[in-house]
């Protein structure tokens, strides 16, 4: 065999194992309320479906649902460049984060419902 076909095959077989799954990974997160996620251990997955009422700071937000509010963080990224306003239903999955005594969402995956959700 050609020197340069066995080494584009070493090449190839080499390559394939760098393949990553880039679609939603928390699909399998128990539906939450912000009530409950108050409670839930850090690092806890889940899903929540509600309002994005408002900017706090930097990637900081305040989301709602009948259960209360919470402060959720959401990078560039995750937005992809989808319009929420304060009466946009969204559902978002993330991880619950405890730091210095606070709660927050840390928002993996953020899906636009429509008004009134």
């Amino acid at each position: 065999m050609n020197k340069g076909v066995v080494i584009a095959m070493f090449w190839l077989a080499a390559n394939t194992g760098y393949a990553e799954y880039v679609g939603p990974a928390e699909e399998n997160s128990p539906q939450s309320t912000v009530a409950e996620a108050k409670l839930m251990r850090d690092d806890s997955r889940l899903s929540l479906d509600g309002f994005i009422t408002g900017h706090l700071r930097g990637d900081h937000y305040l989301f709602r649902d009948d259960s209360g509010e919470i402060d959720i963080e959401i990078e560039k990224s995750v937005w992809r460049q989808q319009p929420v306003g304060p009466d946009t239903g969204v559902r978002i999955d993330g991880e619950v984060e405890h730091e210095s005594g606070s709660v927050y969402i840390d928002v993996h995956r953020l899906e636009v419902a429509g008004p009134g959700r």
